[in-house]
């Protein structure tokens, strides 16, 4: 069970809460920030990740860049209450969730956006939009490992009990959550392709009706394929290439 007591430890400074002034909360010494990344270590590098990645993409659409990377940062941090059932804090081979039955697994999983609310709400120094905005990068999307994994018929069990993104920021925090997690699973894998990796996730949530709240101009989403291929090109393919290049020289110092 969660250990909710966490969520309070200590007494943030209150600073005036305008999107203008929380850049103290991507302080690496701001007291939550340094709970969360000892933790949930993996949570906290995929998060550190995808505030990097957002940068630039929020830059590219004209949004407030401090807001979203705040959002990156923080959106994953109710991880903190069960570290070990997420798997990229578990090491290897360790897995909580194969004695589990699905549907536990599924309500450990997908609380961790209510719990992310409940700690983000007891520091006064994130504003509630902020707060509501997060609690969105899931949207009602299924959780389809423990969905497939039940053999379950009924998607809507295992679908998250939260809201769909509102606004252009909630929408594009839910994608790139998506393609951060995704482009570094297939980085792993050795079977890395961005512009299918772009096409399918943003495609997917399309179609899964993730995006049918959000308001905007249909050009945005050609705006934020665009800048999301500039950015995991600048980003990994700039790894697979360092690697490769690597590889070369040592060949040609052994001939």
């Amino acid at each position: 069970m969660a250990d909710e007591s966490n969520a309070n430890t200590s007494q943030p400074i209150v600073v005036d809460n305008e999107k203008d002034n929380l850049n103290h909360l991507l302080d690496s010494s701001y007291p939550l920030l340094q709970r969360f990344r000892e933790a949930c270590p993996g949570s906290f590098k995929h998060s550190q990740a995808l505030s990097s990645m957002i940068e630039g993409i929020s830059l590219s659409l004209g949004l407030d860049v401090t807001y979203m990377k705040v959002a990156a940062l923080y959106h994953d941090i109710g991880k903190m209450f069960n570290p070990k059932y997420f798997t990229e804090n578990q090491l290897e081979d360790e897995n909580l969730h194969d004695k589990l039955d699905p549907k536990i697994s599924f309500q450990l999983i997908t609380r961790h956006v209510s719990d992310t609310a409940l700690i983000l709400l007891y520091d006064e120094n994130f504003p509630r939009d902020l707060i509501e905005m997060i609690t969105q990068h899931h949207g009602t999307s299924i959780v389809k490992y423990f969905f497939i994994k039940s053999g379950s018929k009924v998607e809507d069990n295992y679908r998250y009990k939260a809201h769909r993104p509102k606004t252009v920021e909630g929408m594009l925090l839910m994608i790139c959550d998506c393609i951060e997690a995704r482009s570094r699973s297939e980085m792993q894998a050795g079977k890395f392709d961005p512009a299918e990796v772009i096409e399918d996730t943003i495609n997917t949530l399309m179609m899964d009706g993730q995006f049918d709240e959000v308001v905007m101009e249909i050009g945005n989403i050609r705006k934020i394929k665009q800048a999301l291929a500039k950015e995991l090109e600048g980003t990994y393919q700039k790894r697979v290439d360092y690697d490769k290049a690597k590889d070369e020289i040592i060949t040609k110092e052994e001939k």
